[in-house]
């Protein structure tokens, strides 16, 4: 599905002009997809014959999209009442014709504006929001701040029209002034900001709306949603009469004396992905501890020395050869950052000669992040997978400046590094470096503790070993079905109990739940 940005959804419209679909008649049709949203909603049934609502109404076009809806629900017998709240053109078709068809206009502005609103809003049933839509692109204020506040405070309960009022179309960012929806009833498409946004409540229950826009004119638009039947379009094909030699191996290198546990879940992600064989690389003094913890993996120890730090020239040599028998690989989780481990993995990725896709995660990415300009050397298909604070130093800056700008910094860094990023975080990012990006729908706080990011890291590499060729489509597949565990782990478990066990313990869901509707 794809996400669009506020001049993105205008060029769509501009380009529906051209093909002879008028801006009118996109209005209307967004117009009647509105009342028609409204009147099957619960508040609205068994008849909406007589049933209060309050519309605020702005001074573009979607204040005209709202108006639209009102005329059509007055039509059909609701009492509509609507409350301008920001100036409209003397000349407003739109208003004339709901006033035509027994809707009430009432001048928000005025003196008695927000007392009107406030005795209206006692008996309203349902409040319909068509303020801003996608043209917030200023801090709310008074007066309408006040009457926005007067409807979050009331008991109605609140329809948003393409967009929240508050909520910006491309950042996700939300105006503390605005208008928290019940219900955001989305036109043609749904807009970036509702997917980067981490505050759900904000949005209520997500719909997307069909206002007539033709098939194929949203070719320039690089960003889709994550959504489960794109998943399921990626999966990598799994013939009923196959064998392990068939759906590739993966190498996880991972693990130290001081770092158990992440390289043990990669493993049990990578395993629970469905690829042929796991072989598992790791220093010996964890080897000793943890070998045979996924009965299912293969391990290999590498050697050390005398302080226990791996020993970068003779483990490298056995991981190459370990490489020429797998079809993907993962390097960084529990690998700790001694010189010994830096010199591992920057003389490792280095001698990597094949395009065998590697998953550059944790501790790896954190020595690649002191390598000067490692990028110009870094040739092979590789998909970086760090946290905000781990992009943060890639990119030289403060995790806060990721956060703040999570979309930009991961498209920045994928066209800078040439390789696919995968900033994680609530609504994960998918970067490419040809500016495609995808956005997860999961919203997670359950996945903010240790071991989350090795489980993702382990079932990617997992998924890279049987199809190698596709890393943007692999590297969203894994984002999704990481992310559908964990909804399963919260909803049973709850977000503060829930570990990454569970989510990992969980991994085959997706397949139980949508491979068999596949084939």
């Amino acid at each position: 599905m794809k996400l669009v940005t506020a001049a993105e959804m205008q060029r769509i419209e501009e380009r529906c002009v051209e093909s002879g679909i008028s801006e009118d008649n996109l209005m209307e049709n967004a117009g009647v997809a509105v009342a028609e949203a409204i009147r099957d909603t619960p508040e609205m049934k068994p008849d909406i014959y007589g049933k209060r609502i309050v519309a605020l109404i702005g001074s573009g076009n979607n204040g005209s999209d709202g108006l639209i809806a009102c005329r059509l629900l007055s039509i059909w017998g609701a009492r509509v009442e609507v409350f301008i709240c920001a100036p409209r053109k003397s000349s407003d078709p739109k208003r004339e014709l709901a006033e035509d068809s027994g809707v009430t206009i009432i001048d928000g502005l005025s003196q008695g504006g927000l007392k009107s609103l406030k005795s209206k809003l006692q008996t309203t049933d349902l409040v319909i929001d068509a303020v801003l839509g996608t043209g917030n692109s200023r801090p709310i204020e008074e007066p309408l701040s006040s009457l926005l506040l007067c409807a979050a405070e009331s008991r109605a309960r609140v329809m948003a029209v393409d967009l929240p009022t508050g909520l910006n179309s491309d950042s996700g960012k939300f105006d503390t002034a605005g208008l928290p929806a019940d219900i955001t009833l989305m036109l043609g498409y749904p807009k970036l900001g509702t997917a980067t946004l981490t505050d759900l409540e904000v949005l209520g229950e997500k719909i997307v709306l069909d206002i007539g826009i033709p098939k194929g004119l949203d070719s320039q638009v690089k960003t889709e949603l994550l959504t489960k039947d794109l998943a399921v379009s990626i999966l990598p094909a799994r013939p009923d009469q196959g064998h392990k030699g068939q759906f590739g191996s993966t190498l996880i290198i991972g693990g130290s004396q001081q770092y158990l546990g992440a390289v043990t879940l990669a493993t049990e992600a990578a395993s629970r992905s469905g690829t042929g064989l796991t072989f598992v690389t790791t220093p010996e003094p964890a080897y000793r501890v943890i070998a045979g913890h996924v009965p299912e993996a293969i391990y290999q120890s590498l050697p050390v020395s005398e302080n226990g730090d791996i020993n970068p020239s003779e483990a490298c040599s056995i991981v190459l050869d370990f490489l020429t028998n797998a079809t993907s690989a993962v390097i960084g989780p529990g690998l700790g950052k001694s010189r010994n481990t830096f010199e591992f993995v920057t003389s490792l990725l280095s001698q990597i000669v094949d395009d065998i896709p590697v998953v550059i995660d944790a501790d790896a990415l954190n020595i690649l992040a002191e390598s000067h300009q490692w990028w110009h050397r870094l040739k092979i298909p590789c998909v970086l997978t760090p946290h905000p604070g781990e992009m943060g130093r890639l990119m030289g800056i403060s995790s806060l400046d990721v956060q703040q700008n999570r979309v930009a910094v991961a498209l920045e860094a994928a066209e800078k590094f040439q390789k696919i990023v995968v900033l994680k975080g609530a609504a994960t990012i998918i970067a490419a470096p040809d500016g495609r990006f995808r956005v997860s729908p999961w919203v997670n706080s359950g996945l903010a503790k240790g071991g989350s990011g090795d489980t993702l890291a382990g079932l990617l590499g997992g998924l890279l070993s049987q199809r190698p060729d596709n890393l943007l489509d692999i590297a969203s597949l894994a984002v999704y079905i990481h992310g559908y565990a964990a909804d399963i782990a919260r909803r049973e478990l709850g977000e503060t109990s829930m570990r990454a066990t569970d989510v990992s313990n969980r991994l085959g869901y997706f397949y139980r739940d949508f491979v068999s509707k596949k084939s």
